[in-house]
């Protein structure tokens, strides 16, 4: 059971023994803690409550990944962001803090009628991703017993403050940002976040581009959203359990106001007519 911030009177045997109770006596099955059929999970978070079944006998949060860095994100929490952004064909999806590539590599595998680009600025961080992305042919050629033509993916070093692609040229946008704990510091998040989302605004199509970021500084995150509003709408936060971390995964979409270079609206500020 997962409790949050919030302190129960339920532990997590109890929720366990009411639960798998209720079930037992609802359906007649007998408890088996080794050998079960049916696996449960019970997620209590304040006044919510979900049930999970499992659908496979082995994890899924691994699934495409065989080169690990220090801050990999679950395949199956990358697939969950991904299906936030409502991807369209032919839309060009952007990762660009990609770590391992877990997030562009989900989606070249689930949504094929788009391009994905896996960059990130440390390039050990782009080399495990491209071995991951040539780990992933090489299974997919075994498992359809002929030559793969590809997948629609491709892997770039770049400094996700000054990214190498056209203004209005991205339609989405979804990444992992630094939490500061295993990877960056807290401290350079108050920097890192505003030139991040500034960034991501130039590159993103207005009015149609869409961003879903994860993190679990929020703090940080809300302050450097509220000096962009002009260009990014906050439309849904979803909460989540990263490595027993509450994060935020926040949906954005890209308002219809064209992007302005900082030093361009210095100027316009500094003119006298």
């Amino acid at each position: 059971m997962q409790q949050g911030r919030r302190k129960y009177c339920l532990t997590s045997n109890e929720a366990a023994r009411d639960f798998g109770g209720a079930v037992q006596d609802y359906f007649k099955w007998k408890a088996d803690m080794t050998n079960f059929d049916v696996e449960v999970l019970l997620n209590i978070h304040d006044n919510e409550v979900i049930v999970g079944i499992a659908l496979t006998e082995e994890s899924l949060h691994r699934r495409n990944i065989t080169h690990f860095g220090p801050t990999t994100l679950r395949s199956t929490l990358a697939y969950g962001m991904l299906r936030l952004c409502d991807p369209l064909p032919y839309d060009i999806i952007v990762d660009p803090m990609c770590g391992t590539g877990a997030i562009p590599i989900e989606g070249a595998t689930e949504w094929t009628d788009c391009f994905h680009i896996a960059g990130d600025n440390n390039p050990l961080a782009v080399n495990r991703a491209a071995n991951n992305i040539a780990s992933l042919l090489t299974k997919s050629q075994i498992k359809e017993g002929k030559p793969s033509w590809g997948l629609p993916i491709d892997a770039v070093q770049w400094d996700i403050c000054n990214l190498p692609l056209r203004t209005g040229s991205v339609d989405i946008i979804v990444t992992d940002l630094p939490f500061g704990k295993r990877m960056g510091s807290k401290k350079r998040n108050w920097n890192l976040y505003p030139a991040c989302l500034r960034e991501m605004s130039r590159v993103c199509t207005p009015t149609t581009g869409r961003a879903v970021l994860l993190t679990q500084d929020t703090k940080c995150f809300t302050k450097a959203l509220s000096g962009m509003r002009h260009v990014w709408r906050k439309v849904d936060t979803v909460w989540v359990n990263v490595g027993g971390l509450r994060a935020a995964v926040y949906v954005l979409i890209r308002t219809p106001q064209a992007f302005v270079h900082p030093s361009e609206e210095d100027g316009e500020k500094g003119t006298l007519w």
